[in-house]
């Protein structure tokens, strides 16, 4: 079952990407028919937390359709939505190959090592990368981010490394245009970009500081928690030696020749994804994934190393990385089936009478709940693009007396940190299965606090640039 649906998977994405080019009516219905099985064997096999939210997602959403009679148009609609998202997540694995087998990992390590020596510098370079890219390959910045930190010892601590990735992409989330939710944010509120973006960016790099900030605290907590140990064994031992409190630099050889050659060839991919994605249109998501296909072949018939990418595709990457997608399709269909069926039964029509009862006109009170309901919902896994269409096309700006740029910051915070905490949202189901670990822990548990104080900080600003009149 394990090797079928593996198969499955992979012709799912490629035939995806051939109807994306050629629009054929006869691919896309074998798409459907294909997705419909790989469903059925990812819902046998999906584990741990992601079989409570996807058998949850899969249920509502087909009662819910099932209800208001949607035709078997709406059903596909609902079931490709985030499509692209499995097929872009299958084939990034495959970039994998020549920075393991390139010969980077060691220069790297050496890298790591000798300059990235403690939690706070770990946490700056990978958010910071992660942020960067994030930009331009959008959410498959997750797994490329993840393949070149493991060359850190330092990736081992699972908390550090899955929340620098997470809210390193965050920031840039929440203000890139390349972005899907600021895409459908500027579209529902109709918010001017060039008045937008100053706000949301600087909103980013606030968000940035704030979880550095966050993550030098706990580890000076960890330092002073471990000089204490010491102390108590060094008394128990007799010695009156204390253990160091921090880690020290490391010395060793770096090989600046494969640091530079992954520069060029890192910088190469992501040029190229965004100048192919800029001159044809077509959504970055789709390009990296084309990329994914494409790039790992040119890249080691150029360092001489083409034939390791056969042997790793028939080895490692059927064996081991498509079988371990059974929990993200499940996700990732489950939450568009959701969210398609959210949008037929018209329940979000109920939604500005709704918070007119609980806020009246009161534009801070209507902010603080939007992006509190935004909170909880995501918590339950009720992922945030459900949250903010439902209020983004119900409530305009108009209503409460301000700028449609303030409603357009608010469904980014909203969506933002909504993201950042939800199991079900395709940046922490992402993460939290290259790190091994569940949805709800990386996302509700080691985010929850830094999504809280960051939401109150940025609502603060808000509420100033508003009073002040620039916002």
């Amino acid at each position: 079952m394990t090797r079928i649906r593996s198969q499955l998977t992979f012709v799912i994405a490629i035939a995806y990407l051939s109807n994306v080019l050629f629009q054929s009516v006869l691919i896309h219905q074998l798409i459907l028919i294909l997705t419909a099985l790989a469903i059925i064997l990812s819902l046998i096999a999906v584990t741990d937390s992601s079989k409570v939210i996807g058998y949850f997602l899969f249920a509502l959403s087909i009662m819910l359709l099932l209800y208001f009679h949607a035709p078997l148009s709406i059903w596909a609609q609902a079931v490709e939505a985030n499509l692209y998202l499995v097929v872009m997540f299958t084939l990034v694995p495959l970039l994998r190959i020549p920075i393991q087998h390139g010969g980077y990992f060691e220069a790297l390590q050496g890298f790591f090592r000798r300059y990235v020596n403690n939690n706070r510098r770990f946490y700056l370079l990978v958010s910071f990368i992660a942020a960067f890219l994030g930009i331009l390959v959008n959410l498959a910045v997750v797994p490329l981010v993840h393949e070149i930190a493991k060359a850190s010892d330092l990736s081992a601590n699972k908390k550090l490394l899955c929340s620098a990735i997470s809210r390193g992409f965050f920031t840039c989330t929440i203000w890139a245009p390349t972005a899907a939710s600021i895409a459908l944010i500027i579209q529902l509120t109709g918010a001017k970009w060039h008045l937008f973006f100053p706000f949301a960016i600087f909103s980013g790099m606030i968000a940035g500081l704030i979880g550095y900030i966050m993550t030098v605290v706990e580890e000076k907590r960890s330092e002073k928690a471990l000089r204490a140990y010491a102390v108590t064994l060094a008394e128990e031992i007799g010695t009156g030696e204390v253990l160091p409190g921090a880690t020290q630099e490391q010395s060793g050889e770096i090989n600046y020749h494969k640091v530079i050659e992954l520069c060029i060839f890192g910088s190469a991919l992501i040029t190229g994804i965004g100048l192919v994605s800029f001159f044809t249109g077509m959504s970055t998501l789709i390009v990296v994934s084309i990329a994914s296909v494409i790039f790992p072949v040119i890249w080691l018939t150029f360092i001489g190393r083409l034939p390791v990418f056969f042997r790793e595709f028939k080895g490692e990457y059927f064996h081991t990385c498509l079988p371990g997608l059974k929990n993200e399709i499940t996700l990732f269909v489950g939450a568009g089936l959701f969210a398609a069926s959210i949008t037929y039964s018209h329940l979000g029509n109920y939604v500005p009478s709704i918070l007119s009862l609980l806020v009246g006109n009161n534009i801070l009170l209507f902010s603080i709940v939007v992006v509190s309901l935004s909170h909880i919902l995501a918590v339950l896994g009720v992922h945030p693009i459900v949250t903010v269409t439902i209020i983004g096309e119900t409530v305009k700006a108009a209503q409460y007396g301000v700028t449609p740029t303030y409603m357009a910051m608010i469904l980014a915070v909203s969506w933002s940190m909504g993201v950042i905490m939800s199991p079900s949202s395709a940046n922490i189901i992402a993460v939290a299965g290259l790190a091994g670990q569940s949805p709800m822990r990386v996302g509700p548990y080691w985010n929850g606090k830094y999504a809280l104080i960051s939401s109150v900080v940025l609502l603060i600003m808000l509420t100033i640039f508003r009073w002040l009149g620039i916002l």
